[in-house]
């Protein structure tokens, strides 16, 4: 399945998702469904943050500042106050520091990766945990050697927490780190610390 493919079926899943809910929403006020009083059984979310962080490996890749904007689709089973699902994020990257301080090498580009997450929500907070199956990262100026650089990993990790400010919407902060590990003579490893907005069901109330 190439990357393209990714981000459509998780779309198609997520407006599935969104329609299941307000389906369920209906009927509850009607007088023939479940309670409001929680997530149902599907739920799904779109997140945008804007972050900070390190990449580099202090060796051919000397360590610099990049600014991250990750874009996120998710969607997942609702078990009691668990979620369980699927995790997609494209990340917009550009590096802050000065290529001309690093030998004109610039690290700026984009990324995609598929994961799976679980989520713990108690009624106003929620924490999730992120494990990247899959990352793919494409920079945007090709290096010294004049070719395209393009590197892959698997195995990242994200932590976030996830606080309600109304029925759907929420703001997150997010902290990931991950390692290049494919392909390359050093090891490329990157985090951010992120913070952002998510609109989600998961955390609706019917309030």
């Amino acid at each position: 399945m190439n990357r393209i493919s990714h981000p459509i079926i998780l779309g198609f899943f997520l407006i599935f998702t969104l329609s299941n809910l307000n389906f369920a929403e209906a009927q509850s006020r009607g007088g023939g469904g479940r309670s409001s009083g929680g997530p149902g059984l599907l739920s799904g979310g779109l997140m945008v943050g804007m972050g900070q962080g390190q990449m580099g490996n202090g060796v051919d890749v000397a360590n610099r500042t990049m600014i991250y904007t990750p874009i996120t689709l998710f969607a997942g089973f609702n078990i009691k106050k668990f979620r369980i699902g699927a995790n997609y994020e494209y990340d917009i990257v550009g590096q802050s520091d000065d290529p001309a301080s690093f030998g004109n090498q610039n690290l700026s580009g984009k990324g995609s990766a598929t994961g799976v997450r679980l989520d713990y929500w108690d009624g106003k907070q929620a924490f999730g945990i992120i494990y990247r199956m899959s990352d793919t990262f494409n920079a945007d100026k090709p290096t010294n050697a004049g070719t395209t650089a393009t590197y892959t990993s698997t195995g990242g990790y994200q932590v976030q927490y996830y606080r309600q400010i109304k029925k759907r919407i929420g703001v997150v902060l997010d902290y990931t780190t991950e390692t290049f590990d494919k392909s390359l003579t050093n090891n490329i490893k990157w985090t951010r610390l992120s913070l952002g907005v998510v609109f989600t069901n998961f955390t609706s109330t019917g309030k």
